[in-house]
This record gives structure tokens, C-alpha cells and sequence, in this order.
């Protein structure tokens, strides 16, 4: 058996027409290829993940959900960059409103950076039910700054007309306005407002980033 050792540096120069660089980065620790269009791809998946305790966002209070934060490596977007999210929502019996989530882009990871995506639940009753949200949005480029994104929304639960919605599922698809998306150092995460009077746990929030 041969092992590969390769020490780390910061990105080198762009190479030659028809090669690719391999290194390992000295800031992120990700395997990563630069092009000869100087796009740097992480060949590791980008990933995080929620471990700490329960998180109960406040009802109709713009939160950002912990942990949801996929921080772009190398300094802009590509296109063709995806992420994907993942977060469970436990009801009360109590709150019966629609509540909304937002893909934030910005470079302060919290409720500060700007809403790109936005996606409405729909309204529930005043029961007890649990459920799943699942998030993907696409940089369908260009980069520049007439950036788009796009993004789905799905929803199932338990139930099938009280709870958290009263129809079974949903899916919602929202396209962004144009924006930069060759900022430096950008972070992409989810903001969620509950309904009034809602009482959310959240316990599971599973973040990826792909084509990084």
C-alpha cells in the first residue's frame, strides 16, 4: 500500500492551457483542483451540522438557525454551486400562522446578511406534529453581479390536513433577484420567522455545499 502526502500551500498560480493543479489548501484544509480559468474546486465535501442542544427559534422573530452556514472556501461562487439543507421542525399546539425561511447570502453569518430566497410555509392548526424541511438552492450564475439563484422548498409531516400544514406537502420554488455573486468570502445560510404564537423545536440541521 502507497500513501500520498502532500503539504499544504496557500492557491497557487492558475496553470497552463489543458491542466489542473492539485493541492492541498493551507487556510481551509480541503483537497482542492485550480483550473486553467483560475476556479478553485474543493474536491471535500463542505459540509456542517447542528450538535449542540435544541434550537427553539422565538415566535415571528427572524432567526438564524445554528449551524445551517455553508462558508464559501475560496472566495467567490460558482456556477453550478449547490446547497442543500436539511431541518427538522417539531410543532406545539400551540401557533396556527404560516412561517417563512430564508436563504441569507452575506459575509456576517447571521440575520445582518441579505435574504436572496424567500419561502413560505404554509398555515397550520393548533396541533402537535412533527416535520421535515428540506432546501436546495443552484448559483445558476453568471459571475458577476447579476448573479441568480434559485431554490426549492419541500415540506412533508405527519399529519395529513392539521399540524404544522393542512395539506400533506408542499414544495415552493422562489428564484432571486440578481445580485453580486463574486464577493469574497461569502456565507450562505437559513433564516427562519415562525408564526405568531408558534412553538418550533428544532433538533436535526444538516448542511451541504457542492461544486464549491
Amino acid at each position: 500500500m502507497s500513501d500520498i502526502l502532500l503539504d499544504t500551500q496557500a492557491a497557487p498560480s492558475s496553470p497552463s492551457s489543458g491542466q489542473v493543479i492539485v493541492y492541498a489548501d493551507s487556510t481551509t484544509r480541503l483537497l482542492s483542483v485550480k483550473d486553467e480559468g483560475g476556479f478553485i474546486h474543493a474536491l471535500d465535501r463542505i459540509d456542517n451540522v447542528a450538535t449542540g442542544a435544541a434550537q427553539t427559534p422565538a415566535a415571528a422573530t427572524k432567526t438564524y438557525i445554528t449551524n445551517s452556514n455553508i462558508n464559501i472556501p475560496f472566495g467567490k461562487l460558482q456556477i453550478g454551486s449547490m446547497f442543500l439543507w436539511k431541518i427538522s421542525m417539531t410543532k406545539s399546539g400551540a401557533g396556527v400562522a404560516a412561517s417563512t425561511f430564508e436563504v441569507l447570502v452575506g459575509t456576517a453569518g447571521t440575520t445582518a446578511d441579505t435574504t436572496r430566497l424567500t419561502f413560505t410555509k404554509p398555515a397550520g392548526t393548533a396541533v402537535v406534529d412533527e416535520g421535515l424541511v428540506e432546501i436546495m438552492v443552484t448559483c445558476r450564475g453568471p459571475l458577476s453581479a447579476s448573479g441568480i439563484f434559485v431554490g426549492e422548498f419541500r415540506m412533508t409531516h405527519n399529519l395529513a390536513a392539521t399540524g404544522h400544514m393542512i395539506i400533506p406537502a408542499c414544495c415552493v420554488n422562489n428564484v432571486s433577484a440578481a445580485f453580486d455573486v463574486t464577493v469574497a468570502n461569502l456565507i450562505v445560510g437559513i433564516a427562519i420567522t415562525t408564526g405568531a404564537a408558534d412553538a418550533i423545536t428544532i433538533q436535526v440541521v444538516q448542511a451541504e455545499g457542492i461544486n464549491i
